[in-house]
């Protein structure tokens, strides 16, 4: 399994959090250094604490060819006090490094970082351009984590394209069904409204006739004593209106029950 730099500075990031963590950490500045003495950290990371702080400094390597031909990292130790070699799992052996120089894994597939070997922590004079250096870069807000330069993000990010346009469609599909779902629950509370409002309609124009439901088994009792009591000529028109009335009211009422053990 294809291992890159990103990866393993960010397994190294995770291992961190509790740190402060920077990627190409440099030695001072790039206009004042003079050409060669330069130092180029992959990745910085510094335990915030007075008492006993520790910079760690961590080369990663993800060939065995850029290992074999890098000699100038071994220098990286002047500045800070305790130095790893980070590659994929199995690529270096801890008998190829100096006994101060520390060796750490990534597992590809777990992604995270095993120490191998325990780098041996040195005091050190901690360097003031290294110092202004970390100040100045947590001052450039466009600076891009993990990545060497924009040019080798937007290649990971080309290369992602595939795994992102699955992202994006399980992202859609979800937004689609919440969706859907939000507007059922949205019609069903407009026709309760609708419903409710259409009941206390006909419970004001009961209640103007003096059918309250206190008594005879409630509003549809009541309602039922005063139709069966004498009525005008007209009573089948005016029984069949108040019998609709009676069945929409038992509607709105079991509806009005049901919507209530929802919310409960």
């Amino acid at each position: 399994m294809k291992v890159t730099a990103f990866e393993i500075k960010r397994a190294l990031a995770e291992k961190h959090y509790r740190d402060f963590f920077m990627t190409e950490c440099k030695s001072g500045s790039t206009f004042f250094t003079r050409a060669g003495d330069m130092k180029i950290l992959d990745a910085l990371a510094i335990r915030k604490s007075w008492a006993s702080p520790c910079f760690t400094g961590y080369e990663v390597k993800v060939s065995r060819s850029d290992f074999l031909r890098d000699v100038k990292f071994y220098t990286y130790e002047e500045i800070v006090n305790c130095l790893y070699i980070v590659c994929p799992k199995g690529m270096i052996e801890r008998t190829e490094l100096p006994e101060s120089v520390g060796l750490m894994y990534y597992d590809p597939e777990k992604r995270t970082i095993t120490t191998r070997k325990k780098a041996i922590y040195r005091k050190i004079e901690y360097s003031p351009d290294l110092l202004l250096y970390v100040i100045y870069s947590r001052l450039d807000s466009d600076r891009i984590p993990f990545y060497a330069s924009r040019q080798e993000y937007f290649r990971a990010y080309v290369e992602g394209k595939k795994d992102n346009r699955e992202l994006a469609k399980q992202v859609r599909t979800k937004l689609v069904q919440d969706n859907a779902r939000l507007e059922g629950e949205l019609a069903a509370v407009q026709t309760f409204r609708k419903d409710r409002a259409e009941f206390e309609a006909i419970k004001q124009v009961l209640q103007k006739h003096g059918i309250y439901g206190w008594r005879h088994g409630g509003v549809a009792g009541e309602l039922d004593r005063a139709l069966s009591s004498s009525c005008p000529v007209d009573i089948e028109e005016i029984r069949g209106w108040l019998e609709t009335i009676v069945g929409r009211l038992k509607r709105i009422e079991e509806r009005g029950k049901e919507n209530k053990e929802g919310q409960e």
